[in-house]
Formats: C-alpha cells, sequence, structure tokens
C-alpha cells in the first residue's frame, strides 16, 4: 500500500507482527470487550494501514454465533514505525468464562493467543416498573419477561425481600417532624424529625415465585407475587426497589383500603312482596 490511501490486504503490506520468536498475545474481558495489545512494525518506508486482522479459532464464535475468522483493527504506521497497539476482541456475548486459544495472523507471521473470558451477570427485565392499586387483599400477582444476556447460570429461589418505604424522604421526614414537635425545644424537634424518619421504612415487601435457572441467552415469562406487609395504612404511596442481580424494579404501591380488612359487604336490597289477598271470583 503506498501513500494514496487505500487498503492493501496484510499479506501483502510491509506490516507485520513484531516481537521475539516465542511472542504469545493475551486478551482478557468480558465478551465484548476482550483487550488485548499487539505489536507491530512497518517494514516498508510508506505509511501503512491495516484494517483487520487474522484469527483461527476452533471454540470462540463470533458476535452472530459464525466462526471467528477476522476481527476488525484499525492501525496506521508511517515508514519504519514500531507501535504496541490496544486491540478489543468481541466474540460471542454467552461465552462461558474460561481459557482459550486461537492463532492470529498479520502479514507472513502467525502467533498463539490466550484469550481469558470473565464473568458477566447482565439479567434483563420488563417491565421495570410496576403499580400496584392495592385493597384490601395482601398479595398481587405480575408477569415479567426475563432474559440472561450474561455468560453464567442465573439460579433464582423462591423468595426475597426488599424494605418498603413511604416515599417522602429525608426532607419530608424533617419538615413533618419538626411540625408536629414542641417548637420551644430543640430535643423535641430532633426527636420529632428522628420519630418520622425511623417510619419511612413500614416492612419488608416479599416477592415469591418458582424457582428457576436461567441459562446464557435464556428467556422466560415468571410471575411474581407480591406480598404487603400488615403495616400498610389506607390511602397511601408506599415504594419499593426490587434488585434482582443487576437488575431493579421500581414498585409503586397505592393503598385504598387497609391491608388483610375484610371488603365491607353490599346492603342487601329488599324485594317487596305482594300481600295476598282474597281470589276474586
Amino acid at each position: 500500500m503506498g501513500t494514496n490511501g487505500n487498503t492493501v490486504p496484510s499479506e501483502h503490506a510491509g506490516v507485520h507482527l513484531a516481537g521475539p520468536d516465542d511472542l504469545r498475545l493475551r486478551f482478557s474481558g468480558p465478551p465484548r470487550a476482550l483487550a488485548g495489545t499487539i505489536p507491530l512494525i512497518n517494514t516498508t518506508s510508506e505509511k501503512q494501514k491495516i484494517r483487520n486482522l487474522a484469527v483461527n479459532s476452533d471454540k470462540l464464535l463470533g458476535a452472530a454465533s459464525l466462526p471467528l475468522r477476522e476481527i476488525p483493527f484499525h492501525a496506521r504506521l508511517h515508514g519504519g514505525e514500531q507501535l504496541n497497539i490496544p486491540v478489543r476482541l468481541v466474540v460471542h456475548p454467552q461465552t462461558l468464562p474460561g481459557t482459550y486459544h486461537l492463532e492470529l495472523s498479520v502479514g507472513a507471521r502467525t502467533v498463539p493467543a490466550t484469550v481469558y473470558v470473565t464473568e458477566v451477570v447482565d439479567l434483563r427485565v420488563q417491565p421495570r416498573e410496576i403499580t400496584i392499586l392495592a385493597g384490601s387483599a395482601s398479595s398481587y400477582t405480575r408477569k415479567f419477561i426475563v432474559e440472561n444476556a450474561g455468560n453464567v447460570p442465573l439460579p433464582s429461589g423462591v423468595k426475597c425481600e426488599c424494605p418498603l418505604f413511604h416515599p417522602s424522604g429525608l426532607v419530608g421526614s424533617l419538615l413533618i417532624g419538626l411540625h408536629k414537635s414542641d417548637k420551644a425545644s430543640a430535643e423535641s424537634m430532633v426527636k420529632g424529625f428522628l420519630t418520622e424518619w425511623s417510619d419511612l421504612y413500614v416492612g419488608p415487601l416479599v416477592v415469591s415465585r418458582e424457582p428457576m435457572i436461567l441459562g446464557p441467552g435464556q428467556r422466560a415469562a415468571v410471575d411474581l407475587e407480591f406480598q404487603l406487609p400488615h403495616e400498610l395504612k389506607p390511602h397511601r404511596h408506599y415504594h419499593a426497589n426490587l434488585q434482582l442481580y443487576n437488575a431493579a424494579v421500581s414498585v409503586e404501591i397505592y393503598t385504598t383500603a387497609k391491608i388483610g380488612s375484610e371488603p365491607k359487604p353490599e346492603p342487601s336490597k329488599r324485594v317487596p312482596v305482594e300481600k295476598s289477598g282474597k281470589a276474586r271470583s
């Protein structure tokens, strides 16, 4: 390749792998971003470009589940220049953690490389926000779509808990506590604030589901049952942040009745009964 900017395949260009005879390249990281460096040398007197690297691997697949044969690579070396150039190797996102081997070729030289794939926990959950209009019932069920976008199996148990809060927050608790306190006493004001702050936590939100193990790349529809604490008061708003591995689900709860209370029966309507009289002749 000359200075006209056209790209010549690396096997015909003057760019080669540099380094000692026993050179072994190393890449490490998650499947989508395996980082490493490649030593290159331009043996010509002209500027050279290279835009891909030839790869030979028996076990590693590319992002589209096809055999890994080359990787995109952009490098520009001036005549006689030597560089250690960072490289990002992208393999299939569900490649299991472990050690893999491949061969990488630039120009007329081929060298071995070791690839260390690290663990990736990546759970995707939809929807990410739900609203529960809670009446007297203490449990409510919602359907979710879960996907394991990582490279390790993700087991889930039958139950988990997360704290349920009144969403007024620190500032709201401060203002309410100060308003209710005896403003002539600093101690009373502090106690009022701390009392309101402690009341933000109303109990655990218990989440139940069928136990399962979601493998890498798998997607499933699951039902989650939300069991509300009986301490919830009617006509209030509560909030919880449910954490499932790296995924978070925001849960908003609006109560319309006392949790666990029996719904009032509707008043029965009396049907007028026609009084019997003498039969007409």
